[in-house]
């Protein structure tokens, strides 16, 4: 429950101030098949984490790979090698990328055949599975790994490990789609597969290589039912983490989906055969239904907390074996990435996944906390709803607003926690309206939520500390706003949001500077020219949109730019 409703004795609210769940909760990572294409997911994760690491720096915090922020990582097909090479070899994302290259180039560079066909009316692998073999090994003994170390790791306790690893297969006498593990589930064996034929299994699709024999089993890739194994990681994880509660949902902090690129009707430019055309369609046709299915299920649920990246343009005629086009993959990436859409999406990604703490694993006590805590929220919100009207959720919007109308600092604690209360009445009550809300809306009464909590950081009698909780309540709920703001495709309110987020960030570094009890150092120069460029920018960004009143915006910045030791007037600054 947020620092807010403690001191306001309010009803819970689930705007997203959970402090337990923010720090504790679940990080999922699911990650698509696609062949060389894969290299397009491993472009999206740097791009993530470098920004990610690039703000972890500024506050003097140590640099993280993906094993260290994502509680699950499940992949199919080279999907699930880059899973394998993540989180159970434990690689960064560039050592990944580095990897990736050199394997896909000693896979792909040789055809055996051309779709030849067997005495038996088979169609023979087109590339080595011994060569696909060999490069496996050679990334494991790269590492300093035995390259016959099992995939499943012992620990003493399933709770405590940090990144779970598993790789979807598809057994080939049940043509059922199964996952191979690198942990224990409570009450079953452990598998008993190698990390290389874990990976071989998981990338041997069909056409391209050889089925691949362990053990007693035939495996292909889980390429056919689940190139896009979204479902895979939401079932997996409700195995390890919900057993009891049966409750998903409010364990998840985040779930980022990530594919290969839209392959378009024809991924593969050399077809020789009319069926394997048709079922590689199949495929891509299947990953985009997953994912418009996984969205709808959980929009409601998880709200700026499920993103889906996925290269729309550029990789439409790109085949899955054509190594040669690494520097397509990458520029294709690098202008998705850097596009109007995408942008802005994976800045408050990246905000969400800045809270994650790397030291805290979720274990059973935070799991049915919890689910008990979502329960109570979903009596209050039930027996809310039932009482609110449109017309009542209007008076508390109004009855907010005038609790805000005065001069910030001469707002008093109780009106603050008074707007509080009201904005947080009506955005619980708008969640429930049927038909919903649109995206402008809530974005709107995020907003007030954030400018309440602010406020509230300029409440003297707090502690410092308290004060600096607050400046963080007003980035959660900033975030919000901005993903709100995204889905409306509103500009103006999506410049609006990223300035505001900026004298956010502007008032955390005068708070932290302002606190040497608090905090051991000040706050680095690098920081503060970050969010300096960062304020700035935004206000340049503004005055590009039309209807925009821009002395409210160049006030604000007046009062937020002394802070990061910019004495010019927001007037003249560019």
């Amino acid at each position: 429950m947020s620092q807010i409703n403690e001191q306001a004795n309010g009803v819970p609210f689930d705007g997203g101030c959970d402090s337990e769940l923010e720090t504790r909760g679940l990080c999922l990572l699911s990650l698509d098949g696609g062949g060389v294409r894969g290299l397009s997911t491993l472009y999206i994760l740097r791009g993530l984490m470098q920004r990610l690491n690039d703000e972890r720096e500024e506050s003097n915090l140590p640099r993280v790979k993906p094993c260290d922020i994502f509680d699950l990582i499940g992949g199919t097909s080279t999907g699930g090698l880059i899973a394998i090479m993540l989180g159970r070899l434990e690689m960064d994302v560039d050592e990944c990328i580095a990897a990736y290259k050199t394997l896909m180039k000693t896979v792909f560079e040789k055809k055996r055949s051309l779709f030849s066909v067997g005495l038996t009316g088979n169609i023979k692998a087109r590339f080595s599975s011994k060569a696909l073999e060999r490069a496996i090994k050679s990334v494991i003994e790269a590492r300093g790994i035995p390259v016959d170390d099992p995939f499943y790791v012992k620990v003493e306790d399933e709770q405590l490990r940090k990144c779970k690893v598993f790789v979807c297969v598809k057994a080939k006498e049940t043509n059922h789609i199964s996952r191979l593990r690198a942990y224990r589930l409570r009450g079953r064996s452990p598998d008993t597969f190698t990390i290389w034929e874990a990976a071989l299994a998981t990338s041997a699709a069909p056409t391209f290589f050889d089925p691949v024999q362990i053990g007693d089993r035939t495996y292909v890739d889980g390429a056919m039912g689940a190139n896009n194994p979204s479902f895979e990681v939401e079932k997996e994880a409700s195995n390890i983490w919900c057993e009891v509660s049966g409750r998903l949902e409010p364990l998840v902090k985040m779930f980022i989906s990530v594919g290969t690129g839209n392959p378009g009707i024809n991924p593969v430019s050399d077809r020789a055969w009319k069926f394997v055309s048709e079922s590689i369609v199949k495929v891509a046709t299947e990953t985009t239904e997953t994912e418009e299915m996984f969205s709808s299920r959980w929009r409601g649920h998880l709200d700026a907390r499920y993103f889906r990246f996925n290269v729309e343009q550029g990789l439409q005629n790109l085949g899955m074996a054509e190594y040669q086009q690494f520097s397509l993959i990458s520029a294709a990436t690098d202008e998705y990435l850097e596009s109007g859409k995408t942008g802005p999406r994976v800045r408050t990604c990246v905000l969400n996944l800045r809270n994650k703490s790397t030291a805290d694993s979720p274990n059973e006590d935070f799991c049915l906390e919890q689910a008990a805590a979502q329960e109570r929220e979903d009596q209050n919100k039930h027996r809310e709803t039932q009482s609110i009207t449109a017309t009542e959720i209007s008076e508390l919007i109004g009855r907010g607003n005038a609790s805000l109308a005065r001069n910030q600092h001469s707002n008093s604690h109780k009106d603050l926690v008074d707007a509080y209360n009201n904005f947080a009445r009506a955005l619980r009550a708008k969640r429930q309206q049927v038909p919903p809300p649109s995206a402008k809306d809530l974005a709107r009464t995020y907003q007030k939520l954030m400018s309440t909590c602010l406020r509230l950081s300029y409440y003297l009698d707090f502690p410092a500390s308290k004060r600096v909780t607050y400046v963080s309540e007003a980035e959660k709920f900033g975030k919000y706003a901005l993903e709100n703001a995204i889905k409306s495709q509103n500009d103006g309110r999506v410049a609006q949001m990223q300035f505001y987020l900026a004298c956010v960030k502007a008032r955390e570094i005068q708070l932290r500077m302002d606190s040497e009890g608090l905090i051991r150092s000040t706050a680095q120069l690098p920081e503060k020219e970050a969010a300096l460029t960062s304020l700035r920018g935004a206000l340049l960004y503004l005055r590009t949109i039309g209807s925009v009143d821009m002395s409210v915006y160049e006030a604000m910045a007046d009062e937020y730019l002394p802070y990061l030791g910019d004495g010019d007037s927001a007037r003249v600054a560019s």
